[in-house]
């Protein structure tokens, strides 16, 4: 962000700030734990409970999966930790349980992460979501509490449940003025929520998006709220029946509510969703689920490593900054960056490995931090064991990339990615090794982590011994999969052979910036206002509420966004993100998985001064949308940007080899173009084939599907828009809207 090179520190200030009075927002029934002065490597990292471990594993099949999401104690913090004021009993949390509502008050579970969903391709997964969350009056975690100022801020725009998603606070204030009308009030209510299968290939209506909220009481929905109508839901639950025709791939699940993702997902609404192909021909010693010994062996089910930083009370309660930087924003924290690390849950965990090969499935679940990862030998100094991924966000890669230490090479993920990986642990026996991370925060040029803390991940304590491994070993190259289908070169960064773009879009991250003020007696610092997709609220409206004409209105269910990326089903596009801000975004795009086609430098200095020139006066105007017409003011490309070519500098950077696959999350660094190739149809088909159309109706009822910054802080302030995708005419459809969901 452009208000400080070493936002790491960021929320120190903040806190600093509040206890001397110069904001007037505090928390003064939570009292921060510093990171430093929680116990590391304690206790053992949680795994799957089918490998002996505590993650629920659900095997889907044909039957229906009921998953509670509801509040209760997780043992987060170190068996050693001792709080202020008793014996730790747990950390509130949220999450989702599978089966039957477990009664309260219950003991402490051993995580909040999970349940790990294996799910089958071609078979569909039928989903009872029960929202049980309770109310902000009642609930014990902290984010929603009313009694200690939670982290709800009405001012953005966001669900809004009582007042029919009418959001007047977000349209009401105006830039350098305070909330009105009780806008700078903390919500009071009961806690909505909603599920978005991340990564998943699902008509609109199951996608989850951020407008499908519903209410823990029942009473209040989205107007994007969709629960599948042959099926007998109650008000506080949506039952979704994801088809599970795409390839195999580790996708995710977690909340999406509307300007409240921030807070859900910290919370704990997150789990996995691990899509296996029985057809699927693997090498030998490669499992879908795991490594195999040999051909018929015994199988070593992967691990999930899902890393999230967090911050902590002294009581080991959750705690969450909020206290904003600009008037207009009072609880909103631009980029929530925390000082402990958890992995599966649990605060700074060890595991205990052999001396051979493993399987894990690393998800950054973190708010906004990035993060870099390698091995090390603390002792020895010595990097290693490498890294080898085999798979990204939308499946396997063609063969195995090693991420090699000795070159300086890391595994670098931010928020929302995944990378499937194998390391080898041969020849490491009696050593200790820590997962180090080194990325800055904000990524990828502001603060270094702590070499002490957040520089840790968890720590691996391999045992003596040597065993015998005939799992698959990546280092022999052998071929993961039949070659995927290639929407882009990676050798050259260009289209594939034979790929054909149908529309070319240009789109920028902008940021708005507040000043610093004061307003009412009370001091702001100034700094991050909102982050804009493409200059352009979520709602598709200008910040002073006037329409642009070059945009399409839509209304679904009495509720009107105005859109302007409008792809037809089957196309192949190139969309090219012109990142303005000064950090790296990681960019989601709903529905589809999309492949990687270049990076390439730019002079911003000299292509800001021609962007602001195209605004009516000359200058910049925030939220006014992109500067020219949105399909003629850039012959080049679609978007209402200046062109961006004469401002390149050098030439195109390819895909790194681990980034060569299907994604559908990524890096876009600052001061470049990032270039992309979005097919709107199913990832297996070819090229050329006749039938590039989905089975089902991809804007079903109207429903349509969003794009957006995967740092959530962002993503629920305006960095998001929606989306829809144009379907073909006469298609045959054989996953029925009303039928089959």
């Amino acid at each position: 962000m452009k208000s400080s090179k070493n936002l790491c520190n960021y929320v120190v200030i903040l806190l600093l700030l509040g206890a001397i009075g110069g904001i007037n927002q505090t928390q003064a029934v939570q009292t921060p734990l510093p990171g430093s002065a929680i116990p590391q490597f304690v206790d053992p990292l949680p795994v799957l409970d089918v490998a002996g471990g505590t993650i629920k594993t659900l095997i889907a099949d044909e039957s229906e999966i009921v998953l509670h999401m509801r509040e209760f104690k997780a043992n987060v913090m170190p068996s050693t930790f001792v709080p202020v004021g008793g014996v730790y009993t747990g950390t509130w949390v949220f999450g989702y349980l599978p089966g039957e509502v477990i009664p309260t008050p219950t003991p402490a579970q051993a995580t909040y992460t999970g349940p790990v969903i294996v799910a089958t391709r071609g078979v569909p997964t039928q989903i009872r979501f029960v929202n049980e969350l309770g109310n902000t009056a009642t609930t014990n975690v902290a984010l929603w509490k009313e009694t200690i100022d939670g982290a709800i801020d009405q001012t953005l725009h966001w669900a809004d449940p009582l007042n029919g998603e009418m959001n007047m606070c977000n349209h009401m204030i105006m830039p350098g003025m305070p909330p009105s009308m009780g806008c700078d009030q903390h919500y009071a209510g009961p806690i909505p929520a909603v599920v978005h299968l991340h990564g998943g290939d699902v008509p609109p209506t199951l996608d989850g998006g951020p407008d499908a909220w519903f209410t823990s009481d029942g009473l209040y929905h989205g107007h994007g709220y969709y629960t599948d109508p042959t099926v007998l839901a109650a008000g506080n639950e949506a039952v979704y029946r994801y088809p599970n025709a795409q390839e195999a791939a580790p996708i995710w699940f977690h909340d999406h509510l509307l300007g409240g993702t921030r807070i859900n997902v910290y919370c704990g609404l997150a789990g996995a969703y691990d899509l296996i192909d029985p057809a699927l021909v693997l090498p030998t010693g490669l499992h879908p689920v795991g490594l195999q010994q040999g051909v018929s062996g015994p199988v070593d089910l992967l691990i999930p490593l899902v890393i999230q930083d967090r911050m902590f009370d002294t009581t080991g309660q959750l705690y969450f900054p909020n206290i904003g930087l600009n008037p207009e924003h009072p609880y909103w924290v631009p980029e929530f960056v925390g000082d402990t690390i958890l992995v599966n849950g649990k605060v700074w965990p060890f595991l205990n490995v052999q001396a051979k090969r493993y399987r894990f499935l690393i998800v950054n679940g973190s708010n906004a931090r990035t993060y870099e990862l390698f091995f090390v030998d603390p002792v020895s100094k010595a990097n290693g064991p490498a890294i080898w991924q085999i798979a990204t966000d939308g499946g396997y890669l063609d063969k195995p990339v090693k991420l090699d230490p000795a070159l300086g090479q890391k595994l670098t993920l931010m928020p929302g990615e995944r990378a499937d990986i194998i390391v080898d642990f041969t020849g490491k026996q009696g050593q200790t090794l820590l997962l180090r991370n080194t990325g800055r925060t904000p990524y990828p040029k502001g603060a270094a982590p702590n070499g002490n803390t957040l520089g840790r991940i968890m720590q691996f304590r391999v045992q003596a011994g040597v065993v015998a491994d005939a799992s698959y070993n990546p280092a022999t190259l052998t071929a993961l999969r039949p070659a995927m289908v290639r929407l882009a070169n990676p050798a050259t960064g260009t289209l594939a052979p034979g790929v054909v773009a149908a529309k070319t879009r240009q789109m920028t991250l902008n940021e708005v910036m507040g000043m610093p003020m004061t307003v009412g007696g009370i001091a702001y610092p100034g700094g991050p206002l909102e982050i804009l997709v493409n200059n352009t609220k979520w709602d598709g409206k200008r910040g002073d509420g006037t329409i642009r004409t070059d945009f399409n209105s839509i209304t679904l269910n009495g509720v009107t966004n105005y859109y302007s990326e409008l792809p037809n089903e089957g196309d192949t596009e190139i969309w090219e993100i012109v990142n303005l801000t000064a950090d790296a975004h990681p960019m989601h795009t709903h529905l589809i998985q999309f492949q990687l086609m270049n990076r390439q430098n730019f002079n911003t200095s000299n292509y800001n001064k021609a962007y602001a020139a195209a605004f009516p006066g000359g200058l910049f105007i925030p939220a006014y949308g992109p500067p020219l017409n949105y399909a003629t003011g850039n012959p080049r490309a679609l978007g209402g940007n200046p062109n961006i070519t004469p401002f390149l500098q050098g030439g195109i950077k390819p895909p790194l080899a681990n980034e060569a696959g299907w994604k559908d999350t990524i890096m876009c660094p600052p001061g470049m173009v990032t270039r992309f190739v979005a097919r709107f149809a199913p990832q297996d088909k070819a090229v050329n084939a006749l039938d590039l159309n989905y089975a089902f109706d991809p804007n079903a009822l109207g429903y349509g599907y969003v794009w957006h910054c995967h740092i959530v802080d962002h993503e629920d302030n305006e960095m998001m828009r929606p989306y829809k995708v144009v379907p073909k005419e006469g298609v045959i459809r054989t996953y029925i809207q009303g039928t089959d969901y």
